[in-house]
């Protein structure tokens, strides 16, 4: 399971207290994911779900705020990665709540598996180059 670890700092408080919250929104989703002997508990799932995506939504609006006011130049490639994150949970959020069981095991399995590598990477290969290069204090 992947964890904020400190070589994920990139020295914007705000944005490594998001990145650790939204690793702790990711280990509630898998512990929803493995309730019920494996099986998604949908209540739980929709409340993890909804929180989830309000808070990316919120971080991504934050780090794009303080990236534009600072002029970064790795600005558009970190957007077009959020919106692959923001696409990737609202198919997600559509398919849990129109399929049926075996389909929302097998979707949550995948999702599981993106959320974790996706928020790694993201943040290991393209935020950290934030890392000196904006202020500590925007955003």
């Amino acid at each position: 399971m992947a964890t904020w670890h400190q070589a994920m700092k990139v020295g914007i408080e705000v944005v490594d207290e998001d990145h650790r919250q939204l690793f702790a929104l990711i280990q509630e989703f898998n512990a929803a994911a493995d309730s019920h002997g494996g099986e998604v508990d949908r209540p739980k799932m929709t409340d993890v779900l909804a929180r989830l995506q309000s808070y990316v939504t919120e971080h991504f609006e934050r780090e794009e705020t303080a990236q534009l006011e600072a002029g970064y130049d790795g600005y558009e490639e970190n957007k077009r990665q959020h919106d692959e994150l923001t696409h990737t949970l609202a198919v997600f959020t559509e398919k849990f709540h129109s399929g049926g069981p075996g389909e929302i095991k097998a979707d949550t399995a995948k999702l599981r598996t993106f959320l974790g590598v996706w928020l790694s990477q993201h943040i290991l290969k393209t935020d950290v180059k934030m890392r000196g290069r904006i202020l500590p204090w925007a955003g």
